[in-house]
């Protein structure tokens, strides 16, 4: 054989081995639970940087994790600091990032208490450009339940400092303007809420998190995770299709998937993006809490009154308040009248006997005298603070 063609043949074999090596390294977007178990030896391995298992979690990682997981805490790791649940920016990603210690060839394994949650880190990671990333199909709970390895130790992971690129990835990310406005006046752009019916249909609002109620017009309801997630694991492919096919979320729409903060939705978002290949899909980070309290925007159903059901205080029960105050205060301002009156009486005596050389102009009467206007200050004191 000739041997030029020799060492082509020998150099395409090597690419196309490394290239099956790389596939396997990074399965995909969404690995199973036995992938993780199979793994844990590489994972456990705190020096290591080609997996690094993330446990996503408020609390409970100390309690118990999977071996050798990172914790990432939700909330101040997770959105922005000082925002309400937006993405965070470059610093404090930067900040996250070399927390893990990864570097850009490091696949990242996502696991948290809930699936939206998970999709949520997986979805800020991808904003901001990083790649190799996959979630596990599975909640923490189940892990557990399933009688999988569990640890209370803390992997002494080197933090690393991440080449994190900038700009972040905006393909991935609806803003109120121009996204959602565009798709508003254009129409060329399908709404997907994932929120529950009763929140969508406008039965149900929470005025900690946003004051009107009901969704954007247009858009189709497909909750999640109610309708997409069954015992803590994403449902297959061929079911996540039907179901939003049902609704008309189709591959050849472009997309905005909302919730009240961008988490719910991220979880969408991850299903028809990641999973299921739609191109073009964004998850609106601001979602209801932004656009709800944006007055001036649409809303279904339009006749919903923002303000019916504000709780209400009975006005009797504000008269009666007033009333109340107001008799208090009148009782008091009488009483430090009455004892001015007094003090100044008093006065007048004691200066009338020390001017006629009696009894009061000694020591006492001096005294008496002295003291006077440190007791009008105190009596009024008294009245004033009750």
């Amino acid at each position: 054989m000739n041997k030029g063609l020799l060492a082509l043949l020998v150099g395409v074999l090597f690419f196309a081995s490394a290239s099956l090596v790389s596939a396997a390294e990074y399965p995909g977007p969404l690995v199973s639970m036995d992938w993780v178990e199979e793994h844990l030896d590489t994972i456990k391995n705190p020096d290591q940087t080609e997996i690094r298992l993330v446990e996503v979690s408020k609390s409970g990682y100390d309690k118990g994790h999977i071996p050798g997981a990172v914790h990432i805490k939700w909330g101040s790791e997770v959105f922005g600091p000082g925002t309400d649940h937006m993405l965070p920016d470059y610093a404090a990603m930067s900040a996250v990032m070399k927390k893990l210690g990864v570097t850009p060839d490091t696949h990242i394994v996502i696991y948290a208490d809930k699936l939206d949650q998970a999709t949520r880190f997986y979805w800020t990671l991808k904003y901001w450009n990083v790649e190799k990333i996959s979630i596990m199909n599975g909640e923490k709970k189940e892990w557990k339940e399933e009688g999988r390895p569990m640890t209370t130790e803390v992997p002494d992971v080197k933090p690393l400092d991440y080449p994190l690129k900038y700009p972040p990835n905006s393909k991935v990310n609806a803003l109120l303007h121009p996204d959602v406005m565009e798709g508003l006046a254009t129409g060329k752009v399908l709404f997907v809420d994932a929120r529950p019916a009763a929140y969508f249909e406008g039965k149900k609002f929470s005025l900690s998190k946003w004051v009107r109620s009901g969704h954007i017009p247009g858009a189709v309801n497909v909750a999640s995770p109610e309708e997409v997630v069954k015992d803590g694991k994403i449902l297959p492919i061929e079911e996540l299709k039907k179901i939003y096919e049902s609704k008309g979320v189709t591959p050849d729409k472009n997309i905005i998937v909302y919730c009240n903060t961008g988490v719910r939705s991220s979880l969408a978002w991850f299903i028809l993006h990641e999973l299921l290949g739609y191109p073009n899909v964004k998850n609106y980070d601001g979602s209801m809490r932004e656009y709800a309290n944006s007055f001036y925007l649409p809303m279904e159903p339009d006749s919903f009154n923002v303000y019916k059901d504000f709780p209400k205080v009975p006005m009797q029960e504000v008269k009666d308040i007033a009333t109340e105050a107001k008799s208090a205060a009148d009782s008091n301002a009488a009483k430090i009248a009455e004892l001015e009156k007094q003090l100044a009486e008093t006065r007048q005596i004691a200066e009338a006997a020390k001017a006629e050389g009696k009894g009061l102009c000694g020591p006492t009467s001096v005294a008496l005298l002295a003291a006077l206007p440190l007791a009008g200050y105190a009596l009024r004191r008294r009245y004033m603070k009750n």
